[in-house]
């Protein structure tokens, strides 16, 4: 080996070092012959003793110099991957050992991200796997920051990836998708989802002991991780009030604990502080006990079974976070549009342009409406919270105010005014937040309400920036409060969760657009499966509108899928009621045939089409609220599509049926 040569797996610190130094100084002479090479030296000693107590500031500058060296070299694959592996092990350093640099380390980790979604796009085999590990790293990073609903989509992501790379033969994959799942358990407990976070733990729970008896034994770092998930479910137990469930999995985590001391002695300390983090500490006897039940009873009347008793007091965290950067025995792991290349753009875009919200400008959506009444397309809706018998220190009348106003601003941006509705909803907005200041759920709901029409109305309006702010407020308003009344939250943070999709997606930011659309996809399935008359339409509805966001994304196969079962329920509504759910089933099936088209699947095009002109012939045809001018738009392309494609028949009708349709289309301020 030369001097210049960096040593291979099993060298100690100092002698890479001895190495980089040489490297650095043959780099400042010849640097295209030696940059790499002491790109990947400084990545090797950083990694390595970001791992010994007492070095991570000296990890830090040494992952930095990396870093800096590797956007020196040319944009190739493997100068790239290095420059990601850099970043993301200098966020794990800096946001383990430095709360004065958190927000440093949560940019460092954003560049990390978007290092390897470059490397992703251009199809570097492994590279959606470490764009995995850094959407988890960024997770905790913007965690750190108090960017709770940012970091809750990015660990979102990372699962889905995790998950898709599962190989479904051997179960290779398996572990890291368990461990994304822990990740996003851990983030919903915090943020007070514990119903959501018991689930994602207790599947990344039982991965974890599937893997106990396999061939060739676990690392201290797989105990870790089983331990941690064993704890946090414990935990997130004990927030949901069920005591006595969580003792089994305090015991597991205990026995855990004592298996990891045995193996590696000095990897007990971090999991000692995570636990005394959240209140615990293990007991000389081996099993975990709230400080509170410590300080009141002496350690010896306990036995290794009581030992493990949760604190019932409960701590405003709910679960452990384990940093992968401390983890032991490892520093931590680092299209184009078919059809649509030529002729107009393909108007793929939310069906019915957040039909729910124009409802409730008619007093029928499930946004701050006073009265029920019938959906003008996908049935009932979600009733909206009214109890306000004890509204607290701001008074009924403050409320009514609210609400007054809200319709009023609704009912201006439903007549095709949405600019004058941005006034009536500001003046809400600040009644609301005064009112929200005392007046428990009421107050946070009122408020909540408030901003996601705001934000609808700004939509409308072209203020898409704020739009976004408003909605997303919103959003996190709801997510705090689902554990205190879930069945009044839970349709309005669906409602609310889909509108921050298509916000997002406004903005052309199609990615992050992704995890609150299957978000919201997923909260109206538990309603839909509790309620299905009820919430059937709005599952069709968030269902086409997530297919959207798929298909922005490039994500075709998984935007057709979504696409598919969307049509499947319209058919069920417009079997049942098909007067209400034509104007949905047409929309369904025009977008079908505009999946398939950029699928590039020609012959599939035609026959959704024809289906959906036969039903726009029917004497019953959409009223001109349903969203007319959109299903005209979507026929018109499907049109030229078929005629390019070489079906001049169906294209014909198409395109007059179009034309009908903008003919019936309401007209600007009407």
């Amino acid at each position: 080996m030369t001097e210049y040569e960096v040593p291979g797996p099993g060298a100690s610190p100092d002698e890479i070092e001895r190495v980089v130094v040489s490297l650095r100084r043959a780099a400042g002479t010849d640097p295209d012959r030696y940059l790499p090479e002491l790109g990947h030296g400084l990545l090797r000693l950083g990694s390595l003793i970001a791992t010994e107590p007492g070095r991570l500031d000296e990890a830090v500058d040494v992952l930095e110099e990396a870093a800096a060296v590797y956007r020196r070299l040319p944009e190739g694959h493997l100068h790239l991957a290095g420059l990601g592996i850099a970043l993301q092990r200098k966020a794990l350093a800096l946001g383990f050992g430095f709360a004065d640099r958190y927000e440093e380390a949560r940019e460092t980790a954003r560049e990390a991200v978007e290092v390897w979604r470059r490397l992703v796009a251009r199809g570097v085999e492994g590279s959606r796997a470490e764009l995995a590990g850094a959407l988890l790293v960024l997770g905790g990073r913007l965690a750190d920051t108090g960017h709770h609903h940012e970091a809750l989509d990015r660990i979102t992501e990372a699962v889905e990836i995790r998950r898709l790379l599962v190989d479904r033969t051997d179960g290779t994959g398996r572990t890291e998708l368990a461990s994304a799942l822990q990740e996003l358990g851990v983030k919903l407990g915090e943020m007070g989802r514990q119903d959501e976070a018991i689930v994602h733990l207790r599947l990344a729970l039982a991965v974890y002991r599937e893997t106990a008896g396999a061939a060739g034994g676990r690392t201290v770092g797989d105990l870790g991780e089983h331990a941690m998930a064993a704890f946090a479910v414990g935990r997130t137990l004990i927030g949901l009030g069920r005591t006595d469930e969580a003792r089994p999995y305090f015991a597991e985590a205990a026995a855990l604990h004592a298996e990891i001391g045995a193996r590696e002695p000095a990897a007990v300390a971090f999991f000692d502080h995570v636990f005394a983090r959240h209140g615990y500490r293990v007991t000389y006897k081996g099993g975990i006990l709230a400080w509170e039940k410590i300080r009141s009873a002496p350690e010896t009347t306990s036995s290794p079974e009581t030992a493990t008793g949760p604190d019932t007091t409960g701590h405003p965290d709910t679960s452990a976070r384990p940093d992968p950067a401390a983890r032991p025995g490892a520093p931590g792991t680092p299209g184009t549009v078919g059809g649509a290349s030529e002729g107009p753009g393909t108007p793929d875009r939310d069906d019915t342009a957040d039909r729910a919200a124009s409802a409730s400008a008619a007093g029928t959506g499930p946004t701050a409406r006073t009265a029920p009444a019938a959906s003008d397309e996908d049935g009932p809706a979600p009733t909206g919270p009214t109890g306000r018998a004890a509204p607290g220190p701001a008074g009924p009348a403050a409320f009514e105010r609210i609400d007054h106003l809200n319709a009023h601003g609704l009912a201006l941006a439903h007549s095709g005014r949405p600019g004058l509705a941005v006034e009536p909803l500001t003046e809400a907005l600040a009644l609301a937040r005064a009112a929200a200041a005392g007046s428990g759920l009421a107050g946070s709901l009122s408020l909540a309400r408030t901003l996601h029409n705001l934000g609808l109305v700004q939509a409308w309006s072209g203020r898409r920036a704020e739009a976004l702010e408003a909605v997303d407020e919103a959003v996190h308003l709801y997510r705090r409060r689902l554990g205190t009344a879930p069945g009044t939250v839970r349709p309005l943070l669906a409602d609310s969760a889909d509108s921050l999709g298509s916000r997002l997606a406004g903005l052309g930011r199609h990615r992050d657009a992704l995890a609150p659309a299957t978000e919201a996809v997923a909260l109206f399935r538990q309603l839909a499966h509790a309620d299905p008359d009820a919430y059937r339409g709005e599952l069709a509805r968030v269902l086409n509108n997530l297919s959207i966001r798929l298909c922005d994304a490039d994500r075709h196969i998984e935007a057709l899928a979504a696409t598919e079962e969307s049509l499947e329920l319209h058919r069920d509504l417009h079997r049942d009621d098909p007067e209400a759910h034509l104007p949905g089933l047409a929309h369904a099936l025009t977008n079908l045939a505009l999946r398939r088209a950029r699928l590039g699947r020609h012959e599939a095009v035609a026959a959704p089409t024809a289906e959906a002109v036969h039903l726009l012939r029917q004497p019953t045809r959409p009223r001109p609220g349903n969203d007319v001018t959109g299903l005209a738009e979507s026929l018109a392309w499907l049109g030229w599509y078929l005629r390019r494609n070489g079906h001049p028949d169906a294209a014909r009708d198409a395109e007059r049926t179009a034309r009908r349709l903008r003919r019936r289309a309401p007209k600007p301020g009407r």
